[in-house]
């Protein structure tokens, strides 16, 4: 049999048999397929395996059966990845937790799934299903601000902060991964149904650890939730009561050794006890989308990073990265001020309010400034330490280039020093 998937497919319906039981297989044998050809041989099993187990599984293979489940699935336009396979995401294969045996992928995992967790830039954003409108803001201006960085954001689909996500990251001109609860042709919730389909027109994928024809179980949800997690660099809980499923997800992120990010709110507040908690636990508190996009800065596949290595100057780039003349003089209003209600602003730069709204909205999504509730706007800590940094450098420039024409003057034409006096 060429194809590992059928085999690992087949092994998979042998009563008994698990990924656990193949991974161990596989770590042993480098392979499935040669772990088989071990137990026809008379090997004896790896570690957690049951012999008898092991020495019986060559003969209970369905190879036809597991043949024909895979070729229906890839019919219906749904492809199969095991370990073997060179598109199986390597943060996954990699992660300390055990990864399924087989992945079901409708549409194309992003190349940045070839790298370890470490590199990997994808982001999971996650929260409750009962979001309030702050919630569902805020992760659809994460997402799309994670998107314009040309990070995968990854969610669940789900109702609410998860669809807010998706739905941030699509209008962010990125890509996205949903990971389901159950099989293909079960997508849940059927609402979302557009959704999906809008992420597969955009270039992202659905993935699922289910066969095609499995219905939604209530117990598939949290397992998903370490697929989540396990594709990313790092978990963002953007808002979550005490008993939501972002819980788990971030549970996950920790023992697969992700970084876990939680927005704060008010002490009191049903809809964020949950990220309360995250933080009082550990988890990274969100003041600022600054503190998650900071992680995907200055890397290969940041779209900046390229005029960064390229540009003449430290001023150069910035000039470039602050984008349009009004856009800067924006930005150098904001720098001026702590913070600046709209009409502020507007009288600063002398522009109509729907044109600055825009202006802001485009600069938050870039992490260049901060909003409030209150419709207070304020420089993100990034960009203006960037600019006390360029100012700093200007000043010293100019101060040497000050002492350079001293000294100039000094000389005679000749280079020799004048004499004093």
């Amino acid at each position: 049999m060429d194809d590992p998937a059928v085999v690992v497919s087949a092994a998979l319906n042998v009563p008994g048999m698990g990924s656990g039981h193949l991974r161990a297989m596989h770590e042993v044998y480098g392979s499935v397929a040669a772990a088989l050809a071990g137990a026809r041989a008379g090997h004896a099993p790896p570690g957690g395996v049951p012999a008898r187990m092991f020495a019986r599984l060559p003969g209970a293979l369905d190879l036809r059966a597991a043949a024909g489940r895979l070729r229906q699935a890839r019919s219906a336009g749904v492809e199969v990845l095991c370990w073997d396979d060179a598109r199986y995401p390597a943060p996954l294969w990699l992660s300390p937790e055990a990864p399924p045996a087989l992945l079901y992928v409708r549409g194309a995992l992003p190349a940045t799934f070839g790298r370890p967790a470490a590199r990997v830039r994808a982001a999971a954003v996650v929260g409750t299903r009962r979001a309030t409108a702050r919630g569902l803001r805020l992760a659809h201006e994460l997402a799309a601000a994670l998107a314009e960085l040309r990070v995968v954001v990854v969610s669940g689909l789900a109702i609410g902060i998860d669809g807010a996500a998706h739905e941030g990251a699509l209008d962010g001109g990125g890509a996205t991964v949903a990971v389901l609860g159950a099989g293909h042709a079960h997508l849940h919730p059927p609402r979302h149904r557009g959704l999906a389909q809008r992420i597969l027109a955009a270039g992202g994928a659905l993935l699922s650890e289910h066969p095609p024809d499995v219905r939604p179980e209530a117990h598939y949800f949290p397992q998903r939730n370490r697929l989540i997690s396990g594709l990313s660099r790092l978990v963002v809980v953007v808002e979550a009561g005490i008993r939501s499923g972002a819980h788990s997800t971030a549970r996950h992120a920790q023992a697969q050794h992700r970084d876990v990010f939680a927005c704060p709110g008010r002490p009191g507040d049903p809809t964020v006890a949950g990220t309360l908690r995250l933080i009082r636990d550990g988890a990274h508190p969100v003041t600022e989308l600054e503190d998650v996009l900071w992680r995907f800065r200055a890397e290969p596949g940041d779209p900046g990073l390229r005029g960064r290595l390229t540009l003449g100057t430290e001023g150069e780039h910035a000039a470039a990265s602050e984008g349009a003349p009004g856009d800067r003089a924006l930005l150098s209003a904001l720098y001026a001020v702590e913070e600046a209600s709209l009409d502020d602003l507007a009288a600063m730069v002398g522009a109509g309010v729907a044109e600055l709204t825009a202006r802001l909205t485009r600069l938050e999504l870039r992490g260049e400034v901060c909003g409030s509730d209150a419709g207070r706007y304020r420089l993100a800590s990034e960009a203006r330490q960037r600019r006390a940094d360029r100012d700093h450098a200007e000043s010293e420039r100019r101060e040497a280039l000050a002492e350079a024409r001293e000294e100039a003057s000094r000389r005679d034409p000749t280079g020799a020093a004048k004499p004093n006096g």
